[in-house]
């Protein structure tokens, strides 16, 4: 199989998810996002008719899209280690509930938050028509799911409790990535959330996944 890899959040988030779950292998290949590889008309055709990445293609030709669906793939198919979606129904459960929550409530708005600026116009090229009213709205929403994010995490390590999931994974993917251009998605006053993001930061495999994959990957 074959991952389509490039220097975003989302692709960072499955880059994550394979060093910390370990036990596969596969091709890789980085596309040139910064100049649009993955909106020419070759790409479209040959890996993603969407233009998305990150993007797995199977040995089958099967494409495989959407972050969470790509990682679920791969968490079955991983040779031993632990599964990051839990053993359980109800750990299965309660990881996909907070992975959820906190791509609907911090990730996707602050991503909005972004893609809305009027700076974005010259990156986007066309393939985007921003918003600048709507970041207000955006940024709103992001820090009152960072509020409900930073009280659930009293007394607990992870999101889930004291295991790192798919759920750790999703956030930081994106809060790493997004500080960059949004400062505020961490200030001290969150204190719950700055210490998961410390612990998540100091991890061995974040370290490792900063850079995209190329060539063959073993894990």
């Amino acid at each position: 199989m074959k991952l389509y890899d490039a220097p975003a959040p989302n692709p960072l988030v499955v880059r994550l998810f394979i060093y910390e779950r370990g036990g596969l292998a596969f091709d890789a290949e980085t596309v040139d996002i910064i100049n649009l590889a993955n909106r020419g008309l070759k790409y479209r055709q040959q890996v993603n008719p969407r233009g998305e990445v990150p993007a797995l293609v199977l040995d089958d030709g099967q494409l495989i899209t959407e972050i969470t669906a790509i990682c679920e793939y791969l968490d079955e198919i991983a040779k031993g280690g632990k599964s990051l979606f839990g053993a359980t129904p109800e750990e299965r459960a309660v990881t996909r509930m907070w992975t959820r929550r906190v791509y609907l409530e911090i990730c996707h708005p602050v991503v909005s938050w972004f893609r809305n600026g009027a700076d974005t116009v010259d990156f986007y090229r066309g393939h985007r028509i921003p918003v600048p009213e709507a970041q207000l709205v955006d940024k709103i929403v992001t820090n009152q799911g960072l509020n409900r994010l930073d009280d659930a995490l009293e007394g607990k390590d992870y999101v889930c409790g004291s295991s790192v999931t798919m759920a750790d994974i999703m956030l930081y993917g994106f809060m790493s990535m997004m500080l960059q251009v949004a400062p505020w998605l961490n200030p001290p006053g969150r204190k719950n959330v700055s210490a998961w993001f410390e612990r998540m930061s100091a991890r061995e495999t974040t370290k490792r996944a900063t850079q995209p994959f190329s060539g063959h990957v073993t894990v």
